[in-house]
């Protein structure tokens, strides 16, 4: 861990953040000694029963707006994401978000040519920020056949969208911390952290 965390300060990173089991308290106890500060608890939402149709999501969204779940393509597309990324956590994602779009996994949400969430892919590899929780459900919603297993972290302190997942077929599979060294932002939208944060 201290070799690790060198490497990390000799880079000049300020921000370490890692995802912790909260069963394995050793884990804890030597994260803790290291400097990191827990900030978010954590369930990993793993997919059960059939696909989410239309008619059972609790999206709202005014008639008058135009809404598009497309896949990221374009630069300004990479640009947009960042900022939302940026306004949510305080840093961007981008060579995260640029490979998942070289994978073809990277998918947007617009509303009336505004882009209002993105995700680099509903899994435990992928990340994901909305404006809002509609957002982010719609996003969940249209990558369902394309949800990497063993699911994705979900935010417990995310009443509304923990609620929406269990309606939907989704259980609680296990519990996890995100703990970081460094500034911390809490984040001001809804969103799904990676394993690797």
């Amino acid at each position: 861990m201290d070799a690790a965390l060198n490497k990390a300060y000799k880079l000049n990173l300020e921000r370490i953040r890692l995802v912790q089991s909260p069963s394995h308290i050793r884990s804890f106890v030597l994260y803790t000694k290291c400097g990191f500060i827990l900030r978010e608890p954590l369930f990993l939402m793993p997919r059960f029963g059939q696909r989410i149709e239309e008619d059972d999501t609790t999206i709202s969204i005014p008639t008058r707006s135009v809404v598009v779940v497309r896949p990221v393509k374009y630069q300004n597309d990479i640009s947009e994401c960042n900022e939302l990324c940026k306004k949510a956590h305080g840093f961007t994602r981008e060579m995260e978000l640029r490979q998942a779009k070289n994978q073809g996994v990277a998918t947007l949400m617009e509303h009336d040519d505004i882009i209002t969430g993105y995700t680099t892919g509903i899994g435990i590899l992928g990340h994901a920020v909305a404006k809002s929780n509609d957002d982010l459900i719609a996003l969940i919603a249209n990558t369902f056949t394309s949800i990497i297993d063993p699911g994705f972290f979900v935010p417990a302190r995310n009443y509304e969208l923990i609620k929406w997942l269990l309606e939907n077929g989704f259980k609680i599979g296990w519990p996890a911390n995100l703990v970081t060294i460094g500034p911390y932002q809490d984040s001001i939208m809804p969103f799904l952290p990676s394993i690797a944060y």
